[in-house]
């Protein structure tokens, strides 16, 4: 179920990130972290240390909060999701 959940989580934010402007501060970012994100998933192995990975997205949800609140409430729960799982 939470690997389900992160999946469609991570479509989300895609879609989101898409609707953005390519320069939108962080954006570049964002998608090489979602990509992070699913690498690990599709590898169903531990790449890199969890921290860096949950810190990258804490700092992206901060960043996108105020200008893209949707992109920051799906990054939030992606993190949750990835405890949960613990990765």
């Amino acid at each position: 179920m939470d690997r389900e959940r992160l999946h469609q989580d991570l479509s989300a934010l895609r879609t989101e990130l898409d609707r953005l402007p390519a320069d939108a501060p962080g954006r570049e970012r964002l998608l090489a972290l979602v990509q992070r994100i699913e690498a690990q998933l599709d590898e169903d192995v531990e790449s890199e240390p969890r921290d860096s990975l949950v810190h990258g997205l804490d700092e992206a949800a901060a960043e996108f909060q105020l200008e893209h609140p949707r992109a920051a409430s799906l990054l939030q729960r992606i993190v949750h999701t990835l405890s949960s799982m613990g990765i």
